[in-house]
């Protein structure tokens, strides 16, 4: 059973592997061979086997990683909503509302009774399913 990452049971790196976790976290080192981000990091091969034969210390990048671009998100996300608004953002606003888990790509519906769900909602508008999404939340927020 994994255990809850608190700072109580939090991963403690050695010299070598906090090294290497700053090259490993610098977007600049994507796609780098193991022998060059060894080499960036100042550790041997060995060293970067080793750490990474560590559930703990993978676990450690994993999280850094996502704390980075948890802390990114906004500005990419403002950038892509400002995008979005123009004509041609019809990705970016569909990026985004899947993001939020609001939109999903279209699939087979049915209702118990075995009426086609897409039938009914798939010829709206944008704007009458924004409607639709208000009244939803509406009735949600009641």
């Amino acid at each position: 059973m994994k255990k809850n990452n608190t700072k109580a049971n939090r991963y403690n790196p050695t010299a070598a592997e906090k090294k290497l976790l700053e090259v490993l976290i610098n977007p600049d080192n994507l796609g780098k061979s193991v022998q060059e981000l060894c080499s960036l990091a100042k550790i041997g091969r060995t060293k970067y086997y080793d750490a990474m034969s560590k559930d703990g210390f993978v676990d450690l990048v994993n999280e850094t990683t996502m704390d980075l671009i948890k802390g990114k998100a906004s500005d990419v996300l403002n950038a892509t909503y400002k995008y979005a608004l123009t004509e041609k953002g019809h990705q970016d606003r569909k990026m985004i509302l899947t993001i939020a888990g609001i939109y999903t790509d279209k699939q087979e519906l049915k209702h118990s009774g075995g009426v086609d769900i897409r039938k009914q909602y798939g010829e709206m508008s944008d704007e009458e399913l924004e409607e639709l999404v208000k009244r939803y939340e509406q009735i949600n927020d009641s």
